[in-house]
């Protein structure tokens, strides 16, 4: 179970430095299969903080402060809500709502992806209206399931956004959502960490840290069309593996 999870985050982490997401959407599934809806979704929160302020080191030139700022204000004041809606909510609900999540957001990546190479873009980059919603989605998404990137993925490809400026700009954004939700949940609900041994603890942040190390190495290598397509993939079958353990769960 241990070894499920390093590859979890190693896949996730290099992906979040090759595509500028993907730990929460890879990594987050297979996680919460393996530590349980409650405290594997707050290890996702930790880890992808950790993650994305690595990362933000070596992009912080390109970050789109303003769209940042919009994107994290309006993320960050619905955690609350949110999480005081989810805190009663079942195993199995939270099982179903991060597979749910994690399939529908990729389905409409799929979909927004075809709409974008046709060359039209229906989102104007300089519309506040579109961040405030993808900043609530994401929100809501960080607090129930441990992934906040899909909404903005949509929106990046809806709005044409320069996919290095995106992968640059998601990097604070996804930290302070994540740690907002980390906070959040916490402080409202009964959630807590895996009880993981100290080595334990040792060898899962570690493999953040490497997964970071393999995607510096990936990203001059990987053509971007390998990486969306990987990232599908992956995203598909841990969503629909934690989907059909909620749903096993609200049969028994």
């Amino acid at each position: 179970m241990l070894l499920l999870l390093v590859l979890a985050i190693l896949v996730g982490g290099a992906l979040q430095r090759v595509t500028g997401m993907g730990f929460g959407l890879v990594a987050g599934p297979f996680i919460v299969l393996v530590a349980g809806p409650l405290e594997g979704v707050l290890f996702v929160n930790l880890a992808g903080a950790i993650a994305s302020a690595l990362i933000l080191g070596r992009v912080v030139r390109d970050v789109d402060w303003r769209r940042y700022a919009w994107l994290a204000a309006t993320s960050v004041a619905v955690m609350i809500p949110a999480a005081l809606l989810l805190r009663d909510a079942s195993t199995a609900a939270l099982e179903i709502t991060v597979g749910a999540l994690v399939v529908a957001a990729m389905t409409l990546a799929v979909v927004t992806a075809r709409l974008r190479r046709g060359g039209r873009h229906p989102v104007r980059a300089e519309a506040r209206t579109p961040l405030l919603v993808t900043g609530i989605a994401s929100g809501v998404g960080s607090v129930a399931a441990g992934i906040g990137g899909p909404p903005v993925a949509v929106y990046s490809v809806l709005s044409g956004w320069d996919p290095k400026a995106f992968a640059a700009t998601a990097q604070p954004f996804f930290a302070t959502n994540a740690l907002a939700a980390l906070i959040t949940k916490l402080t409202l609900t009964d959630a807590s960490f895996p009880p993981f041994a100290v080595w334990q603890w040792a060898v899962v942040l570690g493999a953040v840290v490497v997964g970071l190390v393999l995607g510096d190495l990936l990203a001059p290598r990987v053509p971007a069309a390998a990486v969306r397509r990987g990232l599908i993939v992956l995203a598909y079958i841990g969503g629909t593996a934690t989907l059909a353990q909620g749903i096993a769960h609200l049969g028994g």
